[in-house]
């Protein structure tokens, strides 16, 4: 028995609920930062903190900031909490007025690489 949809209406919709549906279930999809992509700070208490859809490996994690002259300038003290393993962290020191980009970096337990961007500014 053939099923047949003659609705292209209906066919789109199918496909987009299902996209969705299997974006909600992936592993290790950041879905908050700490400071916020695009963030415009007047003060930033130089904590870093990322969660993650689901648990990510302890291969390697890496959150690194850098400022507008693209040298390093956190603590390179990057580290997973072990009990939810789902969220990283990490630390700068007092960092001045500039912009900043946080390049992150982890592996899921199955995995699969999760790396991006996001930027935020410290204003005076």
């Amino acid at each position: 028995m053939k099923i047949r949809i003659s609705n292209p209406f209906f066919s789109l919709t199918f496909i987009l609920a299902w996209t969705v549906a299997q974006n909600a279930f992936a592993e290790g999809v950041l879905i908050k930062g700490e400071p916020e992509d695009k963030a415009q700070l007047s003060q930033f208490d130089g904590k870093l903190n990322f969660w993650f859809s689901g648990n990510v490996s302890e291969r390697d994690p890496s959150l690194i900031v850098v400022n507008s002259r693209g040298q390093r300038v956190d603590n390179h003290d990057v580290k997973l909490d072990i009990a939810s393993r789902s969220h990283l962290r990490a630390t700068t020191p007092k960092l001045p007025p500039d912009h900043y980009v946080i390049r992150y970096r982890v592996v899921t337990e199955d995995g699969l690489v999760v790396s991006g961007i996001r930027k935020f500014s410290i204003t005076q």
